[in-house]
């Protein structure tokens, strides 16, 4: 199951992108970008900085749009990883064409191509039960929930990817009002939470809003918030207080 790192991961690295941040990514932090240039073509060969022009010339309404595009080509990512580490000979890759009808990732064995497959983030049974009447040998790697719901129906062509879409879609602007609104306070207890992370969910918060934070603004909210230096613990922890 994916942790809920992932809800915050999104927005962060956008967020981070757009306040300057060109180096020190983490692994899943990088598949957010990538994810982000394949989400269109202009943006397939960009760079960090031609990603970052590219967000900061969004109304806010289309930076949740690309927000929630990203996800769904994240979760790609993230199966395509996960099957790439699993240690058996079977490997994966994201099919170079990106309107491919029916399918999302090719499955390898000895560098030969031995399967396709689609991989679907949704809530609503009916994007699955679309996807096999018009592609009906193709098969499916859904979101743990949408699975459960449809469990048997499809028999063994629609698997569990083991992401939950509510984990992978509660990255949204109101889940970082709760973790750094004017209730933090609440749920931190002083000394206890790392400036570096807060001042990422501030900068992600001000780009889910269309907006962007100077370090003066960030130095101003983590004052009002009482968040001290010499911190050790993770976003992951203030958001499980939620």
């Amino acid at each position: 199951m994916i942790r809920r790192s992932a809800i915050v991961t999104i927005a962060i690295t956008l967020g981070q992108l757009v306040a300057g941040q060109r180096t020190g990514w983490t692994d899943d932090q990088q598949l957010v970008l990538d994810a982000l240039r394949r989400s269109t073509n202009r943006l397939n060969d960009a760079t960090d900085q031609e990603l970052a022009d590219y967000l900061t010339g969004l109304s806010p309404e289309a930076m949740r749009g690309v927000t929630s595009n990203v996800k769904g080509i994240f979760h790609e990512f993230l199966v395509a990883r996960s099957e790439n580490l699993n240690g058996d000979e079977t490997t994966a890759a994201m099919i170079e064409l990106v309107n491919y009808p029916g399918a999302d990732l090719e499955y390898f064995v000895d560098g030969q191509i031995v399967g396709n497959v689609q991989v679907k983030a949704v809530q609503d049974p009916a994007a699955i039960i679309e996807h096999f009447s018009r592609y009906p040998d193709i098969d499916v790697l859904a979101t743990s929930e949408v699975t459960s719901l449809l469990s048997g129906m499809f028999g063994e062509r629609l698997r569990d990817s083991t992401f939950r879409n509510e984990d992978l879609s509660e990255m949204t602007r109101d889940t970082f009002d709760e973790i750094i609104g004017p209730d933090l306070g609440e749920f931190i207890q002083d000394g206890i939470v790392t400036s570096a992370l807060i001042s990422g969910a501030l900068q992600a918060r001000a780009f889910l809003h269309g907006q962007t934070m100077s370090a003066a603004q960030m130095r101003s909210h983590l004052e009002l918030a009482g968040i001290g230096v010499g911190t050790a613990i993770t976003v992951d922890a203030i958001i499980s207080m939620l």
